[in-house]
């Protein structure tokens, strides 16, 4: 008998935690469709969603908020990562990293997320993808299905390393000096750089020092926002370890004129 078949003969009911993260929005039909779709091929699916507000295409906002995020669910959790699925190459990918599944397009997400795609990425067999629409909504449900009734990858996808790779800026770091770039925008208009609390441990450590970020300087990292006067930049390790620049009560984005890979200088004195 068919796999595609016995999925749905073989149906069972069994929770299984969705999240989605998507560009599409609240304000059009497809988020909907993509959610009705899901319950209707199984309705003992239990969807959360992560955000719906990734800029359109933006694969790097996407792995930032995916990676920091995925770890606070269960294991066999299953993630869906609907951004810029125009760029995905007619593709969907399955990876699996850490126990967690990741349904996504063929367009970089996946290496941007993890560093490099991971070593468990499957193709999804073309069969699944036949008359499905742009949404790809069929052919997602389907996957979740069959991850639900635990079917293993190989039964409908295959093993790839042919996936779109890119690389993520890194810092350039040296004894006293470290350099970065703004790597994330959040929703109160801070700026989010690619330096983590170890590597400011250990390129600047007990030094004294200076965060340059385009015109606003600061010589202290703080743990609060409400450490410093209202209107004054602060700097300090978000709950994901890495270096935010922010403006108590402003936004540092509009304020300090930092946007998506403006650099950030941290220099010993």
């Amino acid at each position: 008998m068919p796999v595609l078949y016995r999925i749905f003969v073989n149906y069972k009911h069994k929770m299984a935690p969705v999240t989605i993260t998507s560009d599409l929005g609240t304000r059009d039909f497809y988020l909907a469709a993509l959610k009705g779709t899901l319950l209707s091929a199984n309705h003992s699916v239990h969807i959360t969603d992560i955000t719906h507000n990734i800029k359109p295409f933006d694969i790097k906002e996407a792995a930032y908020t995916v990676r920091n995020a995925f770890r606070y669910f269960p294991k066999g959790t299953i993630h869906i990562v609907h951004v810029n699925s125009s760029g995905g190459n007619n593709k969907l990918l399955l990876a699996i990293v850490d126990g967690h599944y990741f349904i996504t397009f063929d367009n970089g997400f996946l290496s941007l997320a993890f560093e490099q795609t991971p070593h468990q990425t499957y193709q999804v067999n073309d069969e699944l993808l036949e008359n499905n629409s742009l949404l790809y909504e069929e052919a997602i449900a389907r996957i979740v299905n069959f991850i639900v009734q635990e079917y293993k990858p190989a039964d409908f996808a295959h093993l790839t390393t042919e996936t779109v790779s890119y690389r993520s800026l890194r810092p350039l770091t040296s004894v006293g000096k470290i350099r970065g770039t703004v790597v994330n925008i959040d929703n109160f208009g801070n700026a989010v750089i690619n330096i983590t609390r170890e590597m400011f441990e250990q390129f600047i450590g007990d030094k004294r020092f200076t965060i340059s970020a385009n015109v606003g300087d600061s010589k202290a990292i703080n743990r609060y926002y409400s450490e410093v006067d209202e209107g004054e930049m602060v700097c300090l390790f978000n709950a994901a370890g890495y270096l935010e620049i922010a403006i108590n009560k402003g936004k540092a984005e509009n304020l300090l004129g930092l946007k998506i890979d403006s650099p950030v200088l941290i220099l010993a004195d």
